[in-house]
């Protein structure tokens, strides 16, 4: 029997043998059994690789369609549209409930403030520190008429915004919702801090107001009276110059009084009803004669 040359090089017709394969000890591995297998596996691989493919295509376009939903949505609020805003928002939760800013941003679009006040809770379940949240639903507790509640979540909210960085003017008008908060609640004094430091911090006449009617809810007619000067220096309301008459009667300037009644009808005939009827009443109760305009 003669014995293979190993110095020469072997043909495919000399053995049955896949000679890329792993040395059994018979010069290779079967090629009947070896490359069916390797041939099935490939395509398994190539199948399973496909589906993921597949399945991270449609997750992206899914993530992409509900993105999109909830900058439709914003915008929608944005615009004043708050129905087609809510409507956003919806499709945005349906396939997103764990999105805490969804349930904010639908909260903001509700038509009322116990809808609202759900949704702002949920977006809180979901991130305990949120500040918008707490603070937007402060709001809706003082919209829901029951401010003590809405005092509580602003003053979360202005903590949580302190700590976080928010910006100057976001904490302002936080303070100012709960000055307003705080003095719907019949705690005008405590109101006073946080009205006086969104009036100097913003000056405009609507927080000129708001602090002129807690300086006199709290006893500080001279301070009322400043802050109304303020306000009306650039907004003549008719209702704001009632309210300044009668403080200028409790601090015994008739005159004056008289004149800010006398235009405030003239502005608006409902003011003389209102503020003059007010007027006269408390002239009298002070043992005085009602000034001009009053009743």
């Amino acid at each position: 029997m003669s014995v293979p040359d190993p110095k020469k090089p072997r043909r495919a017709s000399d053995s049955r043998f896949d000679p890329t394969g792993i040395d059994d000890g018979q010069g290779g591995i079967p090629i009947g059994t070896r490359r069916p297998a390797l041939r099935l596996t490939a395509w398994i691989a190539l199948a399973l690789a496909a589906i993921a493919i597949a399945v991270l295509g449609w997750r992206t376009l899914e993530r992409n369609a509900v993105e999109q939903a909830y900058a439709d949505g914003v915008r929608a609020l944005a615009s004043g549209r708050p129905d087609d805003a809510r409507m956003m928002f919806d499709r945005v939760i349906a396939k997103r409930p764990e999105w805490s800013a969804a349930w904010r941003q639908r909260g903001y679009a509700a038509a009322d403030p116990g809808q609202a006040i759900a949704d702002f809770t949920h977006a809180i379940a979901l991130d305990a520190d949120d500040a918008d949240a707490y603070a937007a639903r402060g709001r809706a507790w003082v919209q829901a008429r029951q401010p003590a509640k809405g005092i509580d979540d602003l003053s979360r909210a202005l903590d949580l915004g302190t700590r976080n960085g928010i910006a100057a003017t976001t904490i302002t008008a936080w303070r100012a919702d709960r000055g307003l908060a705080r003095y719907d609640a019949g705690e005008a004094a405590a109101s006073v801090d946080d009205l006086r430091h969104a009036a100097q911090a913003r000056d405009t006449p609507p927080d000129q107001h708001r602090l002129g009617l807690a300086l006199a809810s709290a006893g500080d007619f001279a301070g009322a009276l400043a802050a109304y000067d303020r306000a009306l220096a650039t907004a003549p309301q008719p209702m704001w110059l009632g309210e300044r008459a009668l403080l200028h009667l409790r601090l015994g300037d008739d005159a004056a009084a008289g004149v800010d009644l006398v235009r405030c009808a003239q502005l608006d005939p409902t003011c003389a009803d209102l503020h003059g009827a007010r007027a006269g009443q408390l002239a009298r109760e002070l043992g005085r004669a009602p000034p001009a305009g009053a009743r």
